[in-house]
């Protein structure tokens, strides 16, 4: 009679997260990506009678507060409260014309980002190489914002199983109470997560801090001028080759 044997293979990781501008999706330069939105938006803002630059800086320091948010509250609360605070509309008045404009106009900043064959690999190995696949994209977005960018690559959140975003998110990178936040909601460990980023300061040096493994993706690096020698670090085919082999 044959014995056999049982074997169960464990993955390396319980945690694999992605960032997403630059990394799952290439844009061609961030400055046009705002001029674009800031040009759309407006419009949005102004078809709902709103006065569109009155209401448009309102968001950008709706923006700009979520960045810093230590508050203990989610970034949407901050955001709008932040909004009413410097323009005077209410969440009331601002989100319809918002999520609007995240449904259509959105589109257009499409036209300034690059396709990339490898994205629905990628997210597909993460599934496959961890328990958890998470895209840690700055959570200064609602999910509607996130779900359209992963459509430029051919993704859709349901690819993942969790997606940061600003209303289940408390902090932005590169603040590391944002990737620990993502750690607890999952009960993991540091040491068994890995995050995929391509900024050194935004996603290497906080996941570093928490003692999560990196991989720095060099295709649309983003230094700002620091050093990152010491990152385990390639191109995506380099990164595909990496998940395969974990």
């Amino acid at each position: 009679m044959l014995n056999y044997v049982s074997v169960i293979v464990l993955n390396k990781y319980k945690l694999i997260m992605s960032d997403l501008d630059n990394t799952l999706l290439p844009i061609v330069t961030q400055e046009k990506f705002v001029e674009i939105w800031f040009r759309d938006i407006a419009a949005k803002f102004r078809a709902y009678g709103l006065e569109p630059l009155r209401a448009a800086e309102g968001v950008n320091q709706g923006v700009r507060a979520m960045l810093v948010n230590e508050s203990g509250r989610k970034n949407i609360d901050v955001f709008y409260e932040a909004v009413e605070k410097n323009c005077g509309y209410s969440r009331e008045q601002i989100e319809p014309p918002t999520l609007d404009y995240y449904a259509t106009t959105f589109e257009n900043v499409c036209d300034i980002t690059r396709p990339n064959p490898f994205a629905p690999q990628i997210a597909s190995l993460m599934r496959r190489k961890a328990t958890y696949a998470v895209v840690a994209t700055m959570p200064v977005f609602t999910i509607e914002a996130v779900e359209q960018r992963l459509k430029w690559v051919g993704l859709q959140p349901e690819h993942f199983d969790d997606v940061t975003t600003a209303r289940n998110s408390t902090f932005c990178k590169p603040n590391p109470r944002y990737f620990q936040e993502i750690l607890d909601r999952f009960g993991v460990k540091p040491e068994e997560a890995l995050m995929i980023g391509n900024d050194v300061r935004e996603d290497m040096r906080p996941c570093r801090e928490l003692g999560v493994d990196t991989f720095l993706v060099t295709n649309y690096l983003i230094t700002h001028d620091l050093p990152y020698d010491e990152f385990r670090r390639g191109r995506y085919e380099d990164l595909i080759a990496f998940l395969e082999e974990i």
